[in-house]
């Protein structure tokens, strides 16, 4: 009960933070995004360093961050799509520190530097495509999607704790349930058409769609970051959060939600 009561008050705390940045406007919303993006990597690669694999931490933030910026300022317009050709030569520094770092193992600190680019900044970047969808700062989209996965976790949760007895994933994950992932999907379902009367300009059945990619691909998500953290025999990839974990651990589902949301967007809806 103690633990319900702690992960309720955070998660609420939680949107707040998550909302309010979103809505502050444009460098709100870089901020914010800015300080996960940091945060997160620093969560992966301290991950990575518990397997003896050592990579160049601030050749990844540096990259991580460039990588966000340089997305930010295309997709608000401000530089052109070739502003992007920056990247190739920047992921040249992950070898060029490793031939100055002298550590064991240096392919593995490479590929886990790289690893930690495209698990985290690649995703988090492709926010802004969310944000800025060929016009000025709109953030409906990404709070729409965020409340989808927030929707369908706590529904999860919720249905899990109080009826689950078939597990999801049990070798990865003992704890999720195929009744939790069933009841957060229905709680999602009914979400998305509160918000296909919000957001009209796309079709309850693209929302519909959309919800069901978002709960398959979000589930995939969580799962991928419990094998990393059970790799390591780690519970939680953090403490920032009380009863949450870490950063790793609120955004696992959102690393995997946007990529798939943002291109049914430009594939299927525009």
């Amino acid at each position: 009960m103690k633990n319900l009561i702690t992960r309720s008050l955070t998660g609420i705390a939680f949107v707040v933070v998550t909302l309010g940045s979103l809505l502050l406007g444009t460098y709100g919303f870089e901020a914010f995004f800015l300080l996960v993006l940091a945060g997160g990597l620093a969560e992966f690669y301290h991950l990575t360093e518990k397997t003896g694999i050592r990579p160049c931490k601030p050749v990844g933030m540096a990259t991580g961050t460039l990588f966000f910026g340089i997305s930010f300022m295309v997709a608000s317009g401000q530089f052109p799509a070739t502003a992007y050709l920056i990247l190739f030569p920047a992921f040249l520094l992950f070898f060029i520190a490793e031939l100055y770092r002298k550590r064991e193992r240096p392919s593995e600190n490479i590929a886990a530097g790289v690893l930690g680019v495209v698990y985290l900044a690649i995703p988090l970047s492709l926010a802004n495509f969310l944000v800025f969808r060929g016009g000025p700062y709109a953030p409906r989209l990404m709070i729409a999607l965020l409340a989808l996965i927030w929707v369908y976790d706590s529904g999860a949760y919720l249905f899990g704790v109080s009826l689950g007895k078939h597990r999801l994933f049990e070798r990865i994950s003992p704890k999720k349930s195929w009744e939790g992932a069933i009841g957060g999907a229905m709680v999602a379902f009914a979400a998305a058409f509160l918000i296909s009367e919000q957001i009209r300009e796309i079709q309850l059945t693209h929302w519909l769609i959309l919800t069901f990619l978002i709960i398959l691909i979000s589930t995939f998500g969580d799962l991928s970051e419990s094998l990393l953290k059970r790799q390591v025999g780690l519970k939680d990839s953090g403490r920032l959060i009380p009863g949450h974990g870490g950063l790793l651990d609120r955004f696992d589902s959102l690393l995997f939600a946007i990529p798939v949301f943002v291109c049914y967007l430009e594939l299927a809806v525009h």
